[in-house]
């Protein structure tokens, strides 16, 4: 089965080295492949074609969706709603629209805008805008961000420039933005944007010298949420009813077990959704769940199968992932984590389980991040040495309990502005 799951892996990876997509005919003959191939023994290729075809579906769905060659440039009316955060800048707003439609033109279901001057914009409204579209582009340069390969992992199918508009329904079903708006108008000492970015992963607030002091100290990954605060907020809720239960505080007719498990597992899912289930979010819960699930079933799965699972998990939701360099980043540096921790023998001591994962992985991601371009950073090692327990056991709980009792008068707003 792990061939398999290796093969399918392989398959569906292997969509973001293609230069171009096969015709539709050779993805249905891969389909018919295949299934045929399934029953034998050579069901290694059956997986790793079933991976690439549908990867190659998926990515086909994407560039259907995008905006035709015909209106491009053209500005038209449309009406959609708003979805996501939007991102207020200096010089106005940009945010997402969903279900976009406009008289006699067909739109993609994703198109990203701007409105420069414009008013406030909040997730869950419904507008009516004229809008400049444009089809998805970006520059050629070596080692330089790849904006239309970014829109089409987004499955944006369309950007573009607001002229006017007005607002047709109000706000529904918009609680992340309801929490952000709590969040920045709260008491911070200025740094409501950062705990936005901590609770929501949402760094759209932050000023660029914020940026720049975390792109040059290596901890971006601390303020945009990682699988680090999916696991320990997983592992805070499971400590705590292991606790309760070992002191006789937690109910006897409730086997504390099942409950610690699957509150554990609740906590991540519920932490996942708040911060927009992106890729390493996705990763951490998957991973998460299954060990969960081998503790609850005391079975031993080993450190790689798990990895492998949510390897698969996330590429099979959305195929197109493999194209963000995040993606890549989280899964690098747990299984440089996996290498680190799994083949030593014998304990090491407090300050050699302190210092050494860092090193490691400033070295292993070394390579990757010259390839996908990225910026490297010297004192990362040194910054997370110190950043990385602060922000995981200081900072990011007092965060997380104080949005869930910012409506507590005094306790809520204490706890974030502490």
């Amino acid at each position: 089965m792990k061939t398999g799951m290796f093969a399918l892996a392989l398959g569906l990876l292997a969509l973001r080295f293609l230069p171009a997509l096969p015709p539709a005919a050779g993805v249905l003959a891969m389909c018919v492949l295949a299934l045929m191939l399934l029953p034998f023994r050579s069901h290694p290729l059956a997986f790793f074609l079933l991976g690439l075809s549908w990867a190659c579906i998926s990515a086909q769905w994407a560039l259907d969706d995008r905006l035709q060659p015909a209106l491009d440039g053209q500005t038209r009316w449309v009406e959609g709603r708003v979805t996501g955060l939007p991102q207020q800048t200096s010089t106005g707003v940009r945010f997402e629209l969903t279900d976009g439609r406009s008289p006699k033109a067909r739109l993609p279901k994703r198109i990203r805008v701007a409105w420069h001057g414009g008013p406030p914009v909040r997730s869950g409204e419904r507008w009516r805008l004229a809008v400049t579209l444009k089809r998805p582009s970006g520059v050629l340069n070596f080692h330089g961000f790849d904006h239309e390969a970014w829109l089409l992992a987004q499955r944006i199918g369309a950007t573009g420039s607001v002229k006017d508009g007005e607002r047709l329904a109000p706000a529904r079903n918009a609680w992340r933005d309801a929490v952000r708006q709590r969040l920045m108008a709260v008491d911070a000492q200025g740094r409501e944007a950062g705990l936005a970015a901590l609770v929501l992963g949402d760094g759209s607030g932050l000023a660029a010298e914020d940026w720049r002091v975390l792109q040059d100290t290596g901890t971006v990954h601390l303020l945009v949420i990682s699988g680090q605060h999916i696991g320990l907020l997983a592992g805070l809720i499971y400590g705590l009813v292991t606790l309760l239960a070992r002191y006789g505080c937690w109910p006897p007719a409730w086997p504390w077990l099942p409950w610690a498990c699957g509150l554990a597992f609740a906590a991540a899912l519920g932490y996942g959704l708040l911060a927009g289930f992106g890729v390493p979010v996705q990763r951490a819960c998957v991973m998460v769940g299954l060990v969960l699930l081998w503790r609850l079933r005391f079975r031993h799965l080993g450190a790689w199968w798990p990895l492998l699972l949510a390897f698969n998990g996330v590429l099979i939701l959305e195929p197109l992932a493999s194209l963000q360099p995040g993606f890549w980043l989280s899964f690098a540096a747990v299984a440089v984590l996996v290498l680190a921790f799994g083949g030593r023998l014998g304990p090491w001591s407090a300050w050699q389980a302190w210092t050494r994962p860092q090193w490691l992985i400033a070295i292993g991601l070394f390579p990757l991040l010259l390839v996908l371009g990225l910026p490297i950073s010297l004192s990362a090692p040194l910054a997370n040495l110190f950043a990385v327990p602060w922000i995981s056991l200081v900072v990011l709980p007092l965060a997380l309990l104080g949005t869930v009792l910012v409506a507590v008068p005094f306790v809520g707003e204490g706890l974030l502005w502490l």
